[in-house]
């Protein structure tokens, strides 16, 4: 979503998709050297869902295309406007619902206007492409510990594991919320700061 010259984008799109598709094949094979059966695995594609390995494999390909295709759409067809505002709350406001008095719909509500799903759609590709190979790394750390049965392993996993949610391992379900916000938070003050430029050149030109 940042200012990127074309040659950039596309260096950055395929990186981004490369990097992606190593983790999550790395992900796979030290998972099945770790258990074969799928018994302690913690992705909640399994603990929640009960997937074996070829749906579990399926799946997780549908998932990594529908990142591809919010990634394109991120780099290559996603448009910027200018909105006119005073701050970040109003920016927020008049973004997603074109008034500058709506900010606390933003914890609740979704867009109603296409401004407001375009940027979603932007900040949720390039979210999920940051945010998936960290996850599988932390995956590979884990199962690589496990399977060379490293101490630290064993003491995480067996503290972790009594913190099991309906969903998955509290540690898992608590990182994913964590860093989600967080890039979230990062990418839409990134836009605000860029908006607030575009605002100023505005205002020096006229």
């Amino acid at each position: 979503m940042g200012k990127l010259k074309q040659s950039n984008k596309i260096a950055m799109f395929w990186l981004l998709i490369t990097i992606n598709l190593i983790t999550t094949i790395f992900d796979f094979v030290v998972t099945y050297i770790g258990t074969p059966n799928l018994e302690n695995e913690g992705n909640p594609l399994v603990y929640t869902f009960g997937l074996g390995w070829k749906s579990l494999i399926i799946t997780t390909f549908i998932l990594l295309i529908g990142m591809v295709v919010l990634l394109y759409y991120t780099f290559f067809k996603f448009k910027r406007v200018v909105i006119q505002c005073k701050g970040i709350k109003q920016y927020s406001s008049m973004l997603y619902f074109n008034r500058p008095d709506k900010f606390i719909w933003t914890f609740y509500k979704f867009p109603n206007n296409r401004v407001g799903w375009s940027y979603c759609a932007a900040g949720a590709g390039l979210t999920l492409a940051m945010l998936a190979p960290l996850f599988h790394l932390l995956a590979i750390i884990d199962w690589i510990g496990v399977i060379n049965d490293y101490a630290f392993s064993h003491l995480y996993r067996n503290l972790f594991n009594i913190f099991m949610t309906p969903v998955a391992r509290i540690d898992f379900l608590l990182g994913i919320i964590i860093l989600t916000y967080s890039v979230l938070y990062y990418l839409f003050y990134r836009e605000y700061r860029i908006n607030k430029k575009a605002l100023e050149n505005q205002l020096a030109t006229e």
